[in-house]
């Protein structure tokens, strides 16, 4: 055997080897790479297809949701209650499906674009217990300032901004009434607010998820906000999401968008 096939047959066993559950192989990701972003498309998966239009984020999402299984959690039920908060186009939605097929969830996802493909992407694996809800999550019932983007930056608007648009909001406090056995928050920058508001009903949510979106200037928010989760019984573990400030210690701003991005992992010790 010559020394180029040797070579050849090495790297081939390397990459197997190193190839996760459920990870996009070379050519998806190839192909994924150079679609457009202003169309739908579609991915074969399972027993479906999973709809998304901006690829890069898809796989991005993928990887996190799918093949690294972030939201992985063990519940004491087989039935569990599920809150989708920022539901996107609803990988995370698959996901916990997959995990408990009988859960429950309720997702919530504001951004009229997404929600389309949220919805699609339910009615693709023909999901049932799955309750989507155009709605922002925040301290309280009515209307608010929303920029959508159609991407994962959609957001709830409190500053004067002519590209924003009015849409339902409702307190998610009002929902953690029961026994929540996962809580996800993915809600770009309203987490530290809305968590406040929810700090006396965190008793009843037994894993959590929240994807902190922090200013650099605004430190004593995640100091806060972990305090809420520590007063309220849960051990937590903190990731980097996203590294955007070059020089963290220069007190200016020095990101167009949010500083800071951690995953906070939280459950009942």
């Amino acid at each position: 055997m010559g020394l180029v096939q040797n070579l050849f047959l090495g790297l081939g066993k390397k990459f197997r080897s190193q190839r996760k559950p459920n990870q996009l192989s070379f050519l998806q990701e190839k192909r994924l790479k150079h679609l457009p972003d202003n169309k739908i498309n579609s991915l074969p998966y399972k027993n479906g297809r999973i709809w998304f239009k901006k690829a890069w984020e898809f796989m991005h999402s993928y990887e996190e949701l799918i093949t690294d299984e972030i939201y992985r959690f063990k519940a004491d039920t087989d039935t569990p209650y599920i809150i989708d908060c920022g539901a996107n186009i609803g990988l995370s939605v698959l996901y916990f499906k997959w995990l408990y097929p009988n859960a429950k969830v309720l997702a919530f996802e504001p951004d009229g674009d997404n929600l389309a493909i949220l919805r699609k992407n339910v009615e693709s694996y023909g999901m049932n217990d799955v309750n989507v809800r155009q709605q922002a999550v925040w301290t309280k019932e009515g209307q608010i300032s929303f920029r959508a983007s159609g991407t994962q930056a959609s957001k709830i608007s409190l500053s004067d901004d002519t590209q924003t648009i009015n849409i339902p909001c409702t307190r998610l406090a009002s929902f953690l009434q029961q026994k929540v056995d996962f809580l996800k928050m993915d809600i770009e920058g309203a987490e530290y607010e809305v968590l406040k508001d929810c700090k006396d009903d965190l008793a009843n949510v037994q894993h959590l998820f929240v994807e902190y979106h922090g200013d650099i200037r605004e430190s004593s928010h995640l100091t806060e906000m972990l305090e809420i989760l520590n007063n309220a019984g849960f051990v937590y573990y903190i990731q980097e999401a996203s590294d955007n400030v070059p020089h963290p210690l220069l007190k200016h701003k020095q990101f167009h968008s949010f500083d800071q991005q951690l995953n906070i992992y939280a459950h009942r010790g």
